[in-house]
């Protein structure tokens, strides 16, 4: 049988925590293998997105749409799946739901960064941004933090309710804040996750802070000012998911920044980043790897005696 989960049978296989530790793995395996993504604009300002990758034991692709048309609308902007290949028979193993996926693993990605990175693991959390990544951070980070509170900024006021009131549900004390900027006077940890249309914080965040910023993925889009890069990479460190961060970190692009410079999470998780004082900015602009990552964790969830 080879199951084509849903988006709920997907999360299900996905906590967090194990998915960050997945992640973590995968980083330290030399047999992981991921070719380039094809992004092939679409009419409309979409984008099709095809994201292989491979171990010795699985092989996965990635096939989704990126639809920034549909904020608002009630469609989501991300629809796709994954499908899990088995590297010996060729068999078709599973299919995950790919907007979840995406979801879980960006979370999983930039927990995995604040419990190496961050100076302040209790928080409290700024989550700016209250849509799916921002619901998929804040599960993440309340599972793999020891989380004392959350703030959330959202243009959206009933998003950023129905966060807060998500987060009190998990038993993490949350509030509304209508001025992101001010609030990053108090948080040690913030993630902002929006469409990246526009600047959301431009304030100089606090010394002993970690932003992840997941947002941003190309060249012009962008969800920090120019000035707060700038000030992060004088007074403390960056970090990038990837070396393919280069040509997609927008946020760092933007700021004029030498991306190819900065040290990546596998730098981090081989213990080549020496500890800095002052702030940590995480850029994440996604890869296949996390997916792979993710099919990894889903197979020890579904099929533990093949794990």
């Amino acid at each position: 049988m080879n199951p084509i989960l849903d988006a709920d049978g997907t999360a299900q296989s996905l906590e967090a925590v194990a998915l960050a530790r997945a992640i973590e793995a995968l980083l330290l395996d030399a047999t992981v293998q991921v070719p380039a993504r094809l992004v092939q604009p679409l009419p409309g300002g979409g984008s099709l997105f095809v994201m292989p990758a491979l171990d010795a034991r699985i092989a996965i692709t990635k096939l989704i749409t990126f639809t920034p048309a549909n904020a608002g609308t009630g469609r989501p902007a991300i629809q796709g799946d994954v499908v899990v290949f088995d590297v010996a028979t060729g068999e078709r193993l599973f299919v995950l739901d790919g907007p979840t996926v995406t979801a879980r693993r960006t979370a999983a990605v930039s927990l995995l960064a604040a419990q190496k990175l961050a100076a302040g693991k209790k928080g409290p959390l700024l989550i700016v941004g209250a849509g799916a990544q921002g619901r998929a951070h804040l599960e993440a980070f309340a599972k793999g933090l020891p989380l004392s509170g959350v703030m959330v900024a959202s243009r959206s006021d009933a998003s950023a309710q129905a966060l807060v009131e998500h987060a009190q549900t998990l038993g993490v004390p949350a509030t509304v804040v209508r001025d992101p900027d001010e609030a990053l006077a108090h948080c040690p940890l913030v993630v902002t996750c929006t469409p990246a249309d526009g600047v959301v914080l431009r304030a100089r965040p606090r010394a002993d802070a970690f932003i992840a910023a997941v947002g941003a993925f190309t060249p012009r889009m962008v969800e920090l000012a120019p000035d707060l890069c700038r000030h992060v990479a004088d007074q403390g460190s960056i970090v990038v998911d990837t070396a393919d961060a280069v040509h997609e970190a927008g946020d760092l692009i933007q700021a004029g920044l030498d991306v190819a410079r900065y040290p990546t999470l596998k730098d981090v998780v081989e213990g080549r980043v020496k500890a800095r004082s002052g702030p940590v900015l995480f850029k994440s602009c996604g890869w296949a790897g996390w997916d792979l990552a993710a099919a990894r964790a889903a197979l020890a969830a579904l099929r533990p005696s093949a794990a």
